[in-house]
């Protein structure tokens, strides 16, 4: 879910992607930021998750960025 709303933040443009890492790695002392972390886990896993767990919970929060979606049908990532 963080990674998702990280990716809603770049697609509403409140941040900028670096901007995201950089305050995840340097504020929240993760190794990595949630959009690097992405990239490496791959987008379509990420958009699977969200999408069996909408599906399970029907609850809006797990409705995937549609940044993600459009990454994935792109077959983009946040960095390359």
């Amino acid at each position: 879910m963080l990674i998702n709303e990280a990716a809603d933040a770049v697609f509403y443009q409140i941040a900028s992607r670096e901007d995201i890492d950089l305050a995840m790695t340097k504020g929240v002392n993760y190794p990595k930021g949630l959009l690097q972390w992405a990239d490496e886990i791959g987008l379509q896993n990420v958009l699977n998750r969200l999408t069996k767990l909408q599906n399970e919970y029907g609850e809006e929060r797990y409705r995937p960025s549609p940044l993600i979606k459009r990454l994935v049908k792109q077959g983009k990532r946040f960095y390359t």
